[in-house]
């Protein structure tokens, strides 16, 4: 009987010996996934903090590139009205430009008929030298004749 309490023993504590190994192995394995799991926070947290680095980078980009923006709006808006007001004068002096034509063009007609009207003049006052003459020769002879 003492073989067989001791074959029994021997084969609990085999038993208990399969039992606690199979036990340190799911418990180093749990170990082990545990680390993993731990490894893979710790990765995660430090992409985290990386892409909120980047994040916060990019978001102070995006207000100096916004305000750049309303910078170059604001110039777009000065340039606009600039051309505005350019071609406004350039309107205003096409204008002028043209009433000072229109001007020139009739003080020019009018001097073509004031010279045409002095040549005439001119022409009138060379015949009548001419004129005067021979009406004075023609007066002269009945004069001499009544005399």
């Amino acid at each position: 009987m003492k073989d067989i309490i001791l074959a029994i023993s021997l084969l609990l504590v085999f038993g208990l010996l399969v039992v606690v190994v199979h036990f340190a192995q799911k418990a180093d394995k749990a170990g082990k996934n545990l680390e993993e799991e731990r490894y893979s926070r710790m990765v995660a947290e430090e992409t985290l903090q990386k892409n909120d680095a980047k994040l916060t980078t990019y978001q102070e980009q995006l207000k100096e590139n916004k305000d750049k923006m309303a910078k170059i709006e604001d110039i777009l808006d000065q340039e606009k009205g600039v051309n505005t007001d350019l071609k406004k004068q350039y309107d205003d002096l096409s204008e002028i430009k043209a009433d000072l034509e229109a001007k020139l063009k009739t003080a020019l007609q009018e001097k073509s008929v004031a010279v045409a009207a002095l040549s005439q003049n001119q022409a009138q006052v060379q015949s009548l030298p001419s004129v005067a003459a021979a009406s004075s020769q023609q007066t002269s002879p009945s004069a001499a004749a009544g005399h």
